[in-house]
């Protein structure tokens, strides 16, 4: 698997949009592509693919934020591969990025199915759980805060 950064409007940022809505909108009834993703264009958006045929398996978007920290705004992997560490590989390549560009740390609002999942790895849940206007499924804010360095 390698790790690669996709510029916001490209072909490859289409394919994560295609991806995110197939994963993460579709099960829902919904169509991602009725939503404003402009912001996205001061993102850092990364990608997960294939060794042997450069296919997309799983996809990140993180964004700044006040207070030093950065947001995961989005990290999707491909159904058929969850459970395998794509996840893991990308959300690992951006708190390497947010830590090395002196971030304090990372938050992000978690399917509440996928509580678990960040809690292995150094995630900490806070508040009551809510729905999204464009994910209406249980959701929690959880964050990571860095050490100091």
């Amino acid at each position: 698997m390698k790790i690669k950064k996709i510029v916001y409007g490209t072909p490859a940022y289409q394919e994560t949009l295609l991806l995110r809505d197939r994963v993460m909108r579709k099960p829902l009834g919904l169509d991602i592509f009725q939503e404003d993703f402009s912001k996205e264009a001061e993102s850092v958006i990364m990608g997960a693919y294939a060794e042997e045929d450069a296919t997309l398996l799983g996809t990140v978007v993180m964004s700044q934020q006040a207070g030093g920290f950065r947001a995961v705004d989005y990290l999707c992997v491909d159904t058929r591969l969850q459970s395998r560490g794509v996840g893991r590989r990308l959300l690992a390549a951006m708190e390497e990025l947010a830590h090395s560009e002196g971030a304090a740390g990372i938050w992000l609002e978690a399917r509440v199915s996928a509580r678990g999942f960040y809690e292995k790895l150094g995630y900490r849940a806070f508040g009551e759980v809510y729905e999204m206007p464009h994910a209406p499924v249980p959701h929690i804010k959880m964050d990571k805060v860095f050490p100091l360095s």
